[in-house]
């Protein structure tokens, strides 16, 4: 019989090159600097959940209130560039590896219409969890129905996981930001399997590992050597079986350190 795990992933460079804020901005004339600016201004006065300031901005920031549709969430999601050979992955994780078969969803502080159009055709609408709005008669956003965020992707998680029928244990995640703090924690904390994809110190310290690459086919290495089991050699052969070549394996341990000045009385004079 087959074992079942749950594969949760964020999607904004996670799953995507390019946070999908800026994309929405762009198609407002909004350049990217001056998104950047109003989110860490949201950010310095705590004012949202983290990873829900675009959702914020939509209904709330002069500069997008009243002014983003349905359409425009949707043309920006057809927008959207997407890593290497996320089809690939979501598809060989359904099909199974070495009799463990994985559930793919999404969850996501993006806007769910626009990573349902973004990943057309490789994900269907039910598996995908992101922001909702509700819309006035004109496909206008009126407010924020619900947010994927923070603490938001735990309550996503638990719902699956009582779908899906599985043990916290059984749960793999992968993200990138300050989005996903909470939801690693929790996963790490009963024995789930969390993944970094950015070399971020708020998420690294809580991943059980960090793969870094564009092609998406990477965050199967942690996967297969720590879940499946297989060998350095036996990952390698596996990806040459798909097709796929590993042209550059760097393992590194990555150590975020921040020293200082101390004050001068506190300095430690010498021995006698």
């Amino acid at each position: 019989m087959a074992e079942f795990r749950l594969f949760i992933t964020d999607f904004d460079k996670t799953l995507s090159v390019e946070d999908s804020g800026y994309i929405v901005g762009r198609k407002l004339g909004i350049p990217v600097r001056e998104f950047n600016k109003k989110i860490e201004l949201l950010r310095k006065k705590n004012m949202v959940k983290l990873g829900a300031e675009l959702a914020y901005l939509i209904t709330r920031d002069a500069d997008f209130k009243g002014k983003v549709t349905k359409k425009i969430l949707m043309e920006a999601g057809a927008e959207v560039k997407l890593k290497r050979n996320v089809r690939e992955l979501l598809k060989l994780l359904k099909k199974g590896i070495d009799g463990i078969v994985f559930h793919p969803y999404i969850a996501s502080a993006a806007p769910k219409e626009l990573i349902v159009k973004a990943m057309e055709g490789i994900l269907p609408e039910n598996c995908i969890f992101g922001s909702t709005f509700v819309y006035n008669k004109q496909g206008i956003v009126t407010a924020i129905e619900r947010t994927g965020a923070g603490s938001a992707k735990v309550d996503i998680l638990n719902f699956l996981k009582n779908k899906e029928k599985v043990s916290r244990s059984q749960v793999v995640y992968v993200g990138d930001g300050v989005s996903d703090m909470y939801v690693m924690h929790h996963v790490r904390a009963y024995n789930g399997y969390p993944i970094a994809v950015s070399p971020s110190p708020l998420v690294g310290h809580i991943a059980k590992r960090t793969i870094i690459s564009d092609n998406a086919l990477a965050i199967l290495i942690p996967i297969l050597e720590d879940i499946v089991g297989f060998s350095e050699k036996e990952v390698t052969s596996y990806f040459a079986d798909i097709g796929q070549s590993i042209q550059e394996w760097d393992r590194a341990k990555v150590e975020w350190v921040d020293i200082r000045a101390g004050k001068k009385g506190g300095q430690r004079k010498g021995w006698s």
